[in-house]
């Protein structure tokens, strides 16, 4: 691993520090005493002070890991139609339980959006648990991602924001001017919330510039496959360690070389770039 000194010195931007980003969270329904078996926690939304994650769901396919997520939350969100995927699916993940008790085990705290997607009889029935329902179709400016990230940020000042990770699922697949919006959310809080989206098959985050990132992932259900990916601007210098591939001030941008397909090659990765940049990592859950 290249010292951190030489890695702030291999851009030409003055570096505010490290940033760590931790997998604490595990898709694994046998790893860590502190994770219950998904599901069957029988505390209904309760939240779990030791917490630090907040659980976001949109209105797409879920991943069959979110139940371990929501068992790891201290906060779940339903984004407008989001709640209709909890609703239907989340019972399909427990094919031997009875629908209803399934959804009674998982009722989300808040359901926030323009809601005009989510069903009437699905609203009446989070409504009467006791949900909290915000409506915000005044607000056409911004996606329902983007107002349920905002009130994340507004309404938990007592959770430390540099240890907060906000997990976004069904975010990745489906519409692809979805995603697009949904990455654009990462941009827009790049400097104040962690927020990771995922799919069944990939996770993806942000890491902005202007730190060195340093990268400890949990390789028992993270890659081996990964990538780094400049979007908003093409990068002149960036530099990585931990990678099978390195960069080594290597300019990347669409037209030209981008760092895909890559592969970990130690369980800390760094990085550190002139740009933000996208970072993926594959996921490999196993029921």
């Amino acid at each position: 691993m290249f010292p951190i000194r030489r890695l702030c010195c291999q851009s030409n931007r003055i570096m505010a520090g490290v940033m760590k980003h931790v997998t604490d969270y595990t898709i694994h329904a046998n790893r860590g005493s502190n994770h219950e078996a998904a599901g069957h926690s029988g505390r209904q939304g309760n939240h779990h002070s030791e917490s630090s994650a907040v659980l976001v769901l949109l209105n797409y396919r879920l991943p069959r890991f979110t139940p371990l997520l929501w068992s790891q939350a201290c906060l779940r969100v339903c984004a407008d139609g989001g709640a209709n995927r909890l609703y239907d699916e989340l019972p399909q993940f427990f094919p031997r339980d009875d629908p209803s008790v399934v959804r009674l085990r998982h009722k989300p705290d808040v359901i926030k959006g323009d809601l005009d997607s989510i069903r009437a009889d699905v609203r009446d029935y989070y409504e009467k648990l006791g949900t909290i329902i915000i409506d915000q179709s005044h607000d056409q400016e911004t996606t329902d991602l983007h107002k349920c990230i905002r009130f994340i940020k507004e309404s938990t000042p007592q959770l430390d924001k540099t240890l907060l990770k906000v997990l976004v699922v069904g975010a990745l697949g489906g519409r692809f001017d979805h995603e697009a919006a949904n990455i654009n959310v990462l941009w827009t809080f790049a400097n104040s919330l962690r927020i990771i989206l995922f799919s069944e098959e990939s996770s993806l985050t942000l890491l902005p510039t202007g730190y060195v990132h340093e990268i400890h992932v949990d390789r028992s259900f993270e890659g081996p496959h990964c990538g780094l990916v400049p979007v908003g601007a093409p990068s002149l210098s960036t530099t990585s360690t931990g990678l099978y591939w390195n960069l080594d001030q290597t300019p990347m941008s669409f037209g030209s070389l981008i760092s895909t397909c890559n592969i970990l090659d130690s369980d800390v990765v760094t990085v550190v770039s002139d740009v933000h940049l996208l970072w993926t990592t594959e996921l490999r859950y196993e029921p």
